[in-house]
């Protein structure tokens, strides 16, 4: 063999080798990539993604439900994701709060971490004289020192106290009171600062079910355990005590009336028993009035579930949300127009009951 032929042998070789080492290499970093991102699934109704991990932080896209995204990051309590959403950059906010869509295949937790939940701006300290904010309308309740300390000791009985929970009829399933702000339909990021903080303190609570807050809901079910999951809470158990149980909330918002039209002697009889169960277990009661008087379509008089609603708060010194007197400047008070039997609220009813819920919570909580 000439030395010229074996020298061209030996750099044909390497060449080969050296391409076939390329290919493995190729190889193994494509297999080195790793399982698919996890897939969700959006499960309610005209969602806005976030401009960042925050109720308040403002919406960026919509998403409707039955739409799967894949979830490039997530916040270290796995409260929010961050979607890939075709058409969007980087610069695009795209967080969900979790509690709005269902894991469809992957795993969530290989999702990387990608930064805290959004902590609001601590204001500049005056040089002079802090502005007081000012003061909440007339039907927000006044909250006296030993209804604050009702609410402050619930955390002995267990709740917690950045935790609450509504009970109700139609009016208060959360698809249009609580979740309209954790889905974007109520905007947050427009609120004053210490209803900002109220909605960052509560955040959990907008985006829960409430096991107690349904269609045809009225105060005769609310003890019934006939209307409980059975498979959350004890057999004796109604969905009022399930709620309190399971959601362990320390204040609870009562919200009810509409559905005894027909049965408004017996309102007092199945509402008291609420009240004293959610003072009994440590949770501090808000009673609302509702923004409709339906009852009077069967001679009930005028106002009559609402003034028993009134009187219950003076006899148990507990907070009252004056829903009925915050509805009254509202376009047909706040109420969609059926005829004679108006009681579902309107967009203008349902925007003005999450905002004196904020209201009352930092009236509550002393913000």
């Amino acid at each position: 063999m000439s030395t010229s032929f074996a020298l061209h042998l030996r750099r044909t070789l390497i060449s080969c080798l050296g391409s076939g080492l390329v290919i493995t290499a190729g190889l193994f970093q494509a297999g080195a990539q790793g399982p698919a991102p996890a897939k969700i699934t959006i499960t309610a109704e005209q969602v806005w993604l976030r401009h960042a991990p925050s109720l308040t932080a403002g919406n960026s896209v919509p998403v409707d439900k039955g739409q799967f995204y894949d979830v490039i990051g997530r916040t270290p309590d796995n409260a929010w994701w961050q979607l890939a959403v075709p058409g969007t950059d980087k610069s695009t906010g795209t967080w969900l709060l979790a509690d709005l869509g269902a894991p469809y295949s992957g795993d969530l937790k290989a999702a990387p971490v990608v930064s805290a939940p959004l902590k609001l701006a601590q204001p500049a300290a005056p040089r002079k004289r802090a502005v007081r904010a000012a003061p909440f309308p007339a039907w927000i309740p006044r909250i006296t020192p030993q209804q604050r300390a009702i609410w402050q000791n619930s955390a002995r009985a267990g709740k917690d106290l950045n935790l609450f929970t509504v009970v109700g009829d139609c009016n208060s399933q959360p698809s249009v009171y609580l979740r309209r702000l954790a889905s974007g339909q109520f905007d947050a990021s427009a609120l004053e600062p210490r209803l900002q903080a109220v909605v960052q303190r509560f955040a959990p609570s907008f985006g829960r079910v409430s096991l107690a807050a349904q269609g045809g809901f009225g105060s005769h079910s609310m003890m019934d355990p006939t209307w409980a999951d059975g498979a959350l809470c004890d057999a004796q158990m109604g969905p009022f005590e399930c709620e309190l149980w399971v959601s362990r909330a320390s204040i609870v918002f009562i919200s009810l009336g509409t559905q005894e039209q027909y049965s408004w002697q017996e309102f007092e009889k199945y509402y008291r028993p609420m009240v004293e169960h959610a003072l009994n277990t440590g949770v501090l009661p808000v009673l609302v009035t509702k923004a409709d008087d339906i009852e009077t379509v069967s001679d009930a008089p005028s106002g009559h579930i609402n003034g028993v609603i009134r009187r219950l708060a003076d006899e148990y010194s507990v907070p009252l949300l004056d829903f009925w007197a915050a509805t009254r400047d509202l376009p047909n008070n706040g109420l969609i127009d059926e005829g004679d039997k108006d009681f579902h609220l309107s967009h203008a009813g349902l925007d003005r009951k999450i905002l004196v819920t904020l209201q009352t919570l930092a009236a509550i909580a002393g913000e």
